[in-house]
């Protein structure tokens, strides 16, 4: 029956919990209405009594939350925690079963009930949850980290957001009660409140090992607010043609309003350059066996993809098509010209996949396209006279001493530095991101 407590004392505990509980509803029998769903095999039926039991479960709920709270944080100030070998008292409920997130909000609202005695004291009746204390608590920490807090002023603070119906009113109510707290400092002592710091924006895009691309946003309220603004009339529920509802969950519907954004974008000519070329998606179609002799269609950041989707995408007008031989090298690209065309960029993003220098790989829209032949020496514009560097590496070529030259492979190979008599170094691949060649040297 768990830790230290056995099936008599569990009963025994029961029977006081549902006696304090009675006094809930004075119309609703709710102490044997609760003990008749907990001990008898037919259900209860009768709606004024299921709304007794409901109540009395949801208080019960609620005043064991708080006693585990409570109890939790007794324990460690007692030091119970590092006598079993535990960190903190959020270990202490996960070895008694307890979720991560679950332990963790009860150690919050715990060490935080001695400073918040009017919100312990709606706990102690059992009318607020726990996920309303936590967020109420978060909302008053939220504000003491803008503005010193008088006892007079966090009481207030309190009050304010125990009247909001749901922790995310209460987040909101924290955060306008922040913002006014700020405004009303003098000018040196204001500071950008978290929400409206885009220096905090985070983004992280990955791809899984099933090939799909996995995302996380962290984006201020302004950026936030832009982008459910740009999905909101794209996401909302299409009936079928029969008129039955839309099938799709919102996350997919949303996710589907995102590509459409992604597609419209890309569909216009007024949008940043990459690289002094529009972004387009990039279909990678090789007219030959690679090394392990396949033939698979890929794209410029996600690889390889099915002919099915190859031939679906296709169709895109923001798409462009680069044919590539065995080794990857670009074989179509268009007609040459004094200045590095869209065609011949797009054509060495392909095969260099960024900045060429060895160890380095920053992204093509970073990158400077050099002729490996100087223009001015009789050098022409066209794919096998160019390399893709980042202007750190840029600036090596023409003033570190380095050189670089296309190999049998056509792909860049680099010479470091070295003094006139020395041996010659090792020549060294273009970086590891490249097309990988089945050749073992460059010349």
């Amino acid at each position: 029956m768990g830790i230290g407590m056995d099936a008599t004392y569990l009963d025994s505990f029961v029977d006081a919990l549902i006696d304090d509980l009675a006094p809930v509803s004075s119309e609703v029998d709710v102490g044997p209405g609760l003990g008749r769903l907990v001990g008898c095999p037919r259900p209860v039926v009768d709606d004024e009594a299921l709304w007794g039991v409901l109540a009395a479960a949801v208080s019960a709920r609620n005043l064991l939350d708080f006693v585990i709270a409570a109890a939790v944080v007794a324990a460690e100030r007692a030091g119970v925690p590092g006598r079993r070998h535990l960190r903190t008292g959020a270990d202490l409920l996960r070895l008694l079963g307890m979720a991560p997130g679950a332990a963790a909000r009860a150690v919050r609202v715990g060490r935080a009930a001695s400073s918040l005695p009017a919100l312990t004291i709606a706990q102690r009746l059992g009318g607020i949850g726990i996920e309303f204390a936590d967020a109420v608590g978060k909302g008053v920490a939220h504000v003491e980290s803008r503005a010193l807090l008088s006892e007079d002023d966090r009481a207030a603070v309190v009050r304010a957001l125990m009247v909001q119906t749901s922790p995310a009113e209460v987040a909101a109510k924290a955060r306008a009660i922040g913002i006014d707290r700020v405004a009303a400092l003098p000018v040196e002592q204001r500071v950008v409140p978290v929400a409206e710091d885009t220096s905090l924006n985070e983004m992280t895009l990955v791809q899984n090992a099933e090939g799909r691309f996995e995302a996380t946003l962290d984006l201020d309220v302004t950026t936030g607010e832009e982008l459910c603004a740009a999905l909101d009339p794209l996401c909302r529920p299409v009936p079928l043609p029969d008129g039955s509802l839309d099938p799709r969950p919102i996350n997919n519907r949303r996710a589907e309003a995102l590509g459409q954004v992604l597609r419209t974008f890309l569909s216009q000519s007024r949008r940043p350059m990459s690289g002094g070329v529009l972004p387009r998606v990039t279909l990678i179609r090789p007219v030959a066996p690679g090394v392990g002799g396949e033939v698979v269609d890929r794209l410029g950041f996600g690889g390889p993809i099915s002919a099915a989707t190859a031939e679906l995408i296709g169709c895109d007008a923001t798409l462009t098509s680069v044919i590539v031989d065995h080794a990857g090298v670009p074989l179509d690209v268009g007609r040459a010209q004094r200045l590095f065309t869209p065609a011949i960029r797009k054509a060495l993003a392909v095969r260099d996949g960024g900045c060429a220098h060895p160890g380095c790989g920053r992204p093509v829209s970073w990158c400077d396209a050099h002729h490996i032949q100087p223009w001015s020496a009789g050098g022409t514009t066209s794919v096998d006279n160019g390399v893709l560097l980042c202007r750190l590496h840029h600036s090596l070529i023409h003033h570190g001493g380095w050189q670089v030259y296309l190999g049998r492979d056509r792909h860049p190979w680099f010479i470091p530095p070295h003094t006139p008599g020395e041996r010659e170094p090792a020549h060294l691949r273009s970086h590891t991101r490249r097309t990988m060649t089945d050749l073992t040297a460059a010349a």
